[in-house]
C-alpha cells in the first residue's frame, strides 16, 4: 500500500519523460538539420558570389583572344591569377571539390584541379543548357554542378561552374547526427533527384526507391524527421530508432525499479520483524482481555525477558488476579443470588397464563366455536413465540402495554363487544421508561378470571399512567364485584411480609419489583369507589436518555 502510489508516479513520470525526450529529440533533430541547412545554403551561396565575381573579372579577354592553336603570354597570366581565384574558392569552401572554364575559343577547358585540359564540348553544351531550369544545383552524370545564368556574365566564349564534393558533403552531413544509430537521407531537389544516404541501411533504401511514400506510422520503432531549405533545393531526412531516444530513461528506471523493489523488500522484511516483536504479543494481550471480559479470570499471560510487553503481561496477571478475588468475595455471590431469585418468581408466571389460556380454548372448543378457537391458538402461538423471542428482564412501557393488548385480543375472540380496556397517559415519553417485564399483564388476566363471571355487562379495564415525582404510578382497575373486605385486609398483609406465598400474580410481580427496586416499591391492592378491583404499581421513574431501543412487534 505505500509503495502504490509511488508506482504510479513512476510510470506517470515515465510516459511523460518518455513524451518529452521524444518531443526533445525531435527538436534537436531537426535544429542540427536546420544548421544543416543553413550550412550547405550559405557554401553555395558563397562560391556563387566568387563565381559571379570571377565571371566579370577583365582577364577573361585576354583567354578569349587566344586562337584554338594555343593561349598566348598574357593569356597564360590571366589563367594564373584565375587559378588563384578559383583555389581561394574551394579552400573557403566546404562542399566543393573544383572550380573550372570552359574556353571554346582557345579549344581549353582551365581547371582549379586540375590546371588546363581539353575542352569538353558536350559537358559545355549540358552546363549551358541548365541556364534555361533556373536551378541553383542540377544533376549531370551523377555529378553536382552550380549552373545557372542568373548573375554570371552572360559570355558566350566563358562557361564557369563548381562541382560539388559527394564525400566533403556526406562527411558534413554525418558530423549533424544527434544520436548514434541515426540514418541521414539528404535530397537534392534539381533536375534530377539526387540522394545521399548510407545503402547499408535497409530502412533508408526501402525509404528511397518507395519515394518516401511508407508513412512514419509504417516505421515501428523508428523516429521519421524532415527539414527542407528555404528554396527547396534540398531536404533531409532523419530516420532514428526509439530504443536510442530512450535508452537513457530505460536505464534510469531500470535502476529506480531495483530500488523499488529492495523497498519492497525492506517493508516486508519490517512488517515481519514487527510483527513478530510487537504485533504478535499485542494481538495475545487481547485475547487475554476477551477471555478475562467471559469471565475466565484464570487467564496468564507469560514473557520472557524485560522489555515493555513483558511489563504489560505482569500488571495484566496481577489484575486478573486481584479482578478474581475482587468479584468471588464482594460481588459475584448477592447478584447470582438475588437473579436466581428473580428468575424464579418470573418464570411461576408464564405458565400461569398458559393454564388460563388452555382453560379458555377448552371452553371454545367445548362450545363449538371452532372457528374462534383456530383464530384464538395462532394468536396464543404467536403470543409465546413473542415471549421466548424477547429473553430481557426488562423491556420498555409500550412494548409491556402492546404485550397486553395482544392479551385482550386473544380474550376478545372469547368474549367478544362484552370487555373493553382503555388506557391513559398524558405525556407519551412516558412510554419510553424500562419497566419489568409481565407487570400488566397477570392483572388484566386476573380480572378476567374473577370479574368477567360476575359481569353480565360490558367488562371495563381502565389502565392509567402517570408520573408523581420521581416515581412511576400504574393504576390498573376494573368495574367488577371487587374483593371482599376481609380478603383485601388480608392481601395488604400479606404483601408486606417478606416470605408472602408466591403462588399468586400479585405476590410475585410485588417480590419481583421489591427484589429490583427496593422495599419502598411494589404492588398495592384496594377496592375502588365505584366498585370492582383497583391495583397500584409503584416503581422509578427512569426515561430514555439516550436512543430508545426499537419496539418489537408483538405479532409478526
Amino acid at each position: 500500500m505505500v509503495n502504490i502510489p509511488v508506482v504510479i508516479g513512476m510510470l506517470i513520470f515515465f510516459f511523460q519523460s518518455m513524451s518529452s525526450l521524444k518531443v526533445n529529440a525531435i527538436e534537436s533533430i531537426q535544429q542540427n538539420q536546420s544548421e544543416l541547412m543553413k550550412t550547405v545554403e550559405s557554401d553555395i551561396d558563397y562560391v556563387k558570389q566568387q563565381l559571379f565575381k570571377i565571371s566579370n573579372m577583365s582577364d577573361w579577354n585576354e583567354l578569349n583572344t587566344s586562337s584554338p592553336g594555343g593561349i598566348h603570354y598574357n593569356g597564360i597570366s590571366a589563367i594564373n591569377r584565375f587559378r588563384e581565384r578559383f583555389q581561394n574558392t574551394m579552400d573557403t569552401s566546404r562542399i566543393f571539390s573544383d572550380v573550372w572554364a570552359n574556353i571554346p575559343s582557345a579549344n581549353r577547358r582551365f581547371s582549379a584541379k586540375n590546371g588546363l585540359e581539353d575542352f569538353n564540348a558536350e559537358e559545355d553544351n549540358k552546363i549551358r543548357s541548365f541556364y534555361h531550369d533556373y536551378k541553383r544545383v542540377v544533376e549531370w552524370e551523377g555529378r553536382l554542378f552550380i549552373a545557372s545564368k542568373s548573375g554570371y556574365l552572360e559570355d558566350v566564349g566563358v562557361n564557369i561552374a563548381a562541382e560539388i564534393d559527394m564525400k566533403k558533403l556526406w562527411q558534413l552531413v554525418e558530423t549533424r547526427k544527434s544520436f548514434a544509430n541515426e540514418e541521414i537521407i539528404f535530397v537534392f531537389h534539381g533536375n534530377e533527384e539526387t540522394y545521399l544516404y548510407n545503402t547499408a541501411s535497409e530502412l533508408a533504401r526501402n525509404l528511397v526507391q518507395s519515394n518516401f511514400a511508407i508513412k512514419n506510422k509504417d516505421l515501428p520503432h523508428n523516429l521519421l524527421i524532415q527539414t527542407s531549405s528555404s528554396l527547396g533545393d534540398f531536404t533531409t531526412y532523419s530516420l532514428v530508432p526509439t530504443d536510442s531516444v530512450y535508452s537513457f530513461l530505460e536505464s534510469f528506471y531500470v535502476s529506480m525499479f531495483f530500488v523499488l523493489f529492495c523497498t519492497v523488500a525492506a517493508i516486508v522484511a519490517y512488517f515481519l520483524v514487527v510483527g513478530r516483536l510487537i504485533k504478535r504479543p499485542i494481538r495475545i494481550l487481547i485475547d487475554g482481555f476477551k477471555q478475562v471480559e467471559k469471565g475466565d479470570f484464570s487467564t496468564r499471560l507469560e514473557r520472557k525477558g524485560n522489555d515493555e510487553i513483558s511489563y504489560l503481561y505482569q500488571n495484566f496477571n496481577t489484575m486478573s488476579v486481584k479482578l478474581s478475588d475482587l468479584i468471588t468475595e464482594n460481588y459475584i455471590k448477592e447478584i447470582y443470588a438475588q437473579r436466581a431469585i428473580y428468575q424464579q418468581l418470573q418464570s411461576q408466571i408464564n405458565p400461569h397464563f398458559l393454564y388460563n389460556s388452555f382453560y379458555v380454548l377448552h371452553h371454545m372448543i367445548k362450545e363449538g366455536d371452532n372457528e374462534n378457537a383456530e383464530e384464538f391458538s395462532i394468536s396464543l402461538s404467536q403470543y409465546y413465540k413473542f415471549l421466548t423471542k424477547n429473553s430481557r428482564s426488562d423491556v420498555l412501557l409500550q412494548e409491556e402495554l402492546l404485550h397486553t393488548e395482544v392479551y385482550m385480543n386473544i380474550m376478545k375472540k372469547r368474549y367478544g363487544s362484552r370487555v373493553s380496556i382503555d388506557v391513559h397517559y398524558e405525556d407519551p415519553a412516558i412510554l419510553q421508561v424500562e419497566v419489568p417485564r409481565l407487570i400488566l399483564q397477570p392483572f388484566v388476566e386476573n380480572i378476567f378470571k374473577y370479574g368477567i363471571g360476575y359481569k353480565r355487562e360490558i367488562l371495563q379495564v381502565v389502565l392509567s399512567i402517570r408520573q408523581v415525582d420521581q416515581e412511576l404510578i400504574i393504576r390498573i382497575s376494573d368495574n367488577g364485584k371487587g374483593i371482599e373486605d376481609d380478603i383485601l385486609e388480608k392481601f395488604k398483609k400479606e404483601l408486606l411480609l417478606p416470605d408472602a406465598p408466591s403462588d399468586s400474580a400479585i405476590f410475585n410481580i410485588n417480590k419481583r419489583l421489591k427484589i429490583k427496586f427496593g422495599t419502598d416499591y411494589g404492588v398495592s391492592v384496594t377496592n375502588a369507589a365505584s366498585g370492582g378491583c383497583q391495583v397500584e404499581i409503584k416503581i422509578p421513574y427512569s426515561s430514555q436518555d439516550t436512543e430508545t431501543r426499537g419496539v418489537e412487534a408483538c405479532i409478526e
